[in-house]
């Protein structure tokens, strides 16, 4: 297999504008961002900023000639499907997918109908945020990378030598299934406690109301979780809210930046997933359902209304 040279990532938004314009900054005109022929249009004219900094990509949509060595997908779960859409024409025999979709379900949903090999990710630890054609972030997080099986480690291998040839944030996972159950419970924690009570990292960590309540889902989310074998500790769920003690106290998560924006939230994935598994092996999750309900009424009353699109 050839190394990775030409890199595409599908979606603009906090999680792709970041690591795509790492990337980018490597690797010049063989990194592209790939859209739709509408957002092309309006990228290539709208002024674009990163921390302050105008800056200007390569983008490409349908029609284009592009075939990709590695599709980093960063989009909104909502249009993920379509994005898999997308990519199809700029694919080759050994193109390596990566999902950087919170939950659990997108890379299933790419192993189911590709081919190509597919990498399991989680992008965790970075605060950027996207709004009007800005990124801020003081943090770049990592992107934590692992195999499932045997026969993915050449793929596997082909990235890490890529990622350590342009300096790349990533970490390398042991168990990289558990390791996104872990952060499925984190978000199901930060996401949604954020997003319920507009508040920024800084002030779930100091207000000790929201951060008993940001605790206690998560820990909630672990015991449910232990029902189909996942198994975390009570030393993984402090080293998450150090983690979270670490970032930009006046910054936010996708979620809370969501509902600023009046997007449509990815509730389903966190405490949806979770209820669903509660309910399948009848355990209770008060806390997850109550989060729930909150973000669900307050997304109802702007769903109505016109909104942004989600990047």
């Amino acid at each position: 297999m050839a190394d990775i040279e030409k890199v595409l990532v599908v979606g603009r938004g906090a999680v792709g504008g970041l690591f795509g314009s790492l990337i980018a900054e490597k690797i010049g005109e063989n990194f592209a961002f790939l859209c739709d022929g509408k957002r092309k249009k309006r990228y290539t004219k709208v002024p674009y900023f990163i921390n302050g900094e105008k800056k200007e990509y390569q983008y490409i949509s349908k029609g284009d000639s592009f075939f990709a060595d590695l599709i980093l997908i960063t989009t909104k779960a909502g249009a993920f499907r379509e994005a898999m859409e997308q990519i199809k024409p700029f694919l080759k025999e050994d193109t390596i997918l990566i999902s950087g979709l919170n939950g659990i379900e997108s890379d299933e949903l790419l192993m189911k109908n590709f081919r190509q090999p597919v990498i399991r990710a989680i992008a965790q630890k970075m605060d950027a945020r996207y709004q009007n054609d800005a990124l801020n972030y003081s943090k770049t997080g990592e992107l934590v990378i692992g195999i499932e099986r045997e026969d993915q480690k050449e793929s596997f291998d082909r990235l890490v030598s890529f990622f350590d040839e342009i300096e790349f944030p990533y970490l390398r996972s042991e168990d990289i299934v558990h390791d996104q159950y872990s952060k499925l419970m984190l978000n199901c924690g930060i996401n949604q406690v954020c997003a319920v009570y507009q508040a920024t990292y800084g002030q779930v960590v100091k207000d000790p109301k929201l951060r008993e309540l940001f605790i206690d889902t998560m820990k909630e989310t672990r015991d449910v979780l232990k029902t189909c074998d996942v198994i975390i500790t009570d030393r993984q769920i402090d080293e998450w809210v150090n983690a979270i003690e670490a970032l930009d106290p006046d910054s936010m998560p996708s979620m809370a930046q969501d509902v600023l924006a009046k997007r449509k939230t990815e509730v389903g994935l966190f405490s949806g997933t979770i209820l669903q598994i509660a309910n399948l092996t009848q355990k209770e999750a008060p806390i997850n359902a109550f989060l729930k309900e909150k973000i669900e009424k307050i997304t109802s009353e702007y769903s109505n209304s016109p909104v942004p699109d989600a990047e």
